[in-house]
């Protein structure tokens, strides 16, 4: 046999071998990847976790719709299975839920309820069993350790990092001609860090004085008082920090008691803004701040769907499902950024072990841009991209209802300068 022919014959033997292995693979994958989830479907959690949820359903059913999501382990689509519980926006029972959906259903890939209220109960469970947390929204620095391999942070950079723009805009206040401060935020993690950390921030600026000081629990409803207690201590500048339901009880008391700063930031005007115009809270943002998340800013996007087009795509779906009470925003994204990063992580696993999942998470760091901006995971699974400006939401121009919308910060993104103060 010539050398020719024994290299032919050698390459169609290992032709042969890699076929025989990608069918034996085909055979032994599973009939469904069980991804089990939860969801607050009630109580104070729900206008923040039913839009996530929802999403997630989207994303499920447009991939089985296409034969399911790719597993690079197994060469081949599996369809999806949502193994979903609704945990009423009670995080002990979110732990309970947590336990069944590991070992009961005995789930592929657990995702955690959205904010850090409700994921908190889930971490500790899911490093007892050695059971991965996709966390979606949970941004609490204290869910992550050198020593806890079983957490990765999706949607949202980890609270200390996440206010950074409006921490480095503190510094910038002072050449406006602001002098005072006054800080309302919500004690639960994701708010109090940010909280932090323009606290930090104001002490490092002499300039500013921080007139008012005060942390409210999560299940606060009536901000009147605090409204008026605020507007007692004269502040240049309010920023307020809570989750979507306490800012529409925050703007509903601005609204009832005709009050207006000169210079307001909200954590969710930009992210949840449907949510508040739904409402008829929107004359409240005129002039105000927010960080132009990404249902409001349009990141550069190399993988799925950009901003828009989800949106437009997203809404359809509602329509089509007849889907109500759900709201497009911040957390809409947020689900469908989970489902993104499962499919893109499942693309590049060679089995469903959940250190092999990990491992295959992290090869998207740095690497993965979408809708929710640049993924970049540090060491302990923390978020460390997804770094959103500082916008400021400008009144309707002539002839429209749309609120605008002017970046103001980092100065390389800006596309205005602030206008302060509020007319």
């Amino acid at each position: 046999m010539g050398g020719w022919t024994r290299r032919a014959a050698f390459a169609l033997g290992l032709a042969a071998i890699a076929l025989q292995a990608t069918a034996v693979r085909a055979a032994d994958a599973p009939a469904e990847i069980r991804i089990g989830t939860l969801y607050a479907g009630s109580g104070a959690m729900a206008s923040t976790s039913m839009p996530l949820h929802v999403a997630l359903e989207w994303w499920a059913d447009g991939l089985n719709k296409q034969g399911g999501v790719f597993v690079k382990g197994f060469d081949k689509r599996i369809p999806i299975r949502l193994i979903s519980y609704d945990d009423q926006s009670s995080p002990a029972l979110a732990g309970n839920l947590t336990n069944q959906l590991i070992t009961q259903d005995k789930v592929d890939i657990l995702l955690a309820d959205s904010t850090s209220v409700m994921t908190a109960a889930s971490v500790p469970v899911a490093r007892d069993h050695k059971m991965l947390l996709w966390d979606i929204t949970g941004s609490s620095p204290n869910f992550f350790s050198s020593d806890n391999p079983y957490i990765v942070l999706l949607a949202l950079a980890a609270t200390d990092r996440y206010p950074k723009t409006i921490a480095d805009f503190v510094k910038e206040m002072p050449k406006l001609g602001i002098a005072s401060v006054a800080l309302l935020y919500v004690t639960a993690d994701y708010t109090a860090f940010q909280a932090a950390a323009v606290r930090k921030a104001l002490k490092d600026t002499p300039e500013l004085k921080l007139v008012f000081d005060r942390g409210v629990p999560q299940t606060t409803s009536d901000y009147t008082v605090l409204v008026n207690n605020m507007a007692a201590a004269k502040p240049d500048a309010v920023l307020e920090f809570g989750y979507p339901a306490n800012e529409l009880s925050f703007l509903r008391a601005l609204s009832d008691n005709e009050t207006k700063f000169k210079f307001l930031f909200t954590g969710y005007g930009l992210t949840e803004q449907n949510l508040i115009k739904s409402n008829g809270l929107a004359d409240q943002l005129h002039y105000s701040f927010a960080l132009a998340g990404p249902g409001s800013y349009e990141f550069k996007v190399n993988y799925g769907l950009k901003r828009h087009e989800f949106e437009e795509a997203y809404e359809h779906w509602l329509k089509e499902k007849n889907v109500k009470g759900v709201e497009f925003g911040y957390n809409a994204i947020a689900g469908y950024q989970a489902g993104l990063v499962i499919e893109k992580s499942l693309a590049a696993a060679d089995s469903l072990d959940q250190l092999e999942l990990r491992r295959a998470v992290f090869t998207l760091s740095g690497n993965l841009e979408t809708l929710c901006g640049p993924f970049v995971l540090a060491p302990d699974g923390s978020q460390s991209g997804e770094i959103a400006p500082l916008g400021q939401i400008m009144p309707p121009a002539a002839g429209s209802t749309s609120l605008g919308l002017n970046i103001v910060w980092p100065a390389d993104l800006a596309t205005a300068k602030p206008v302060y103060p509020a007319p």
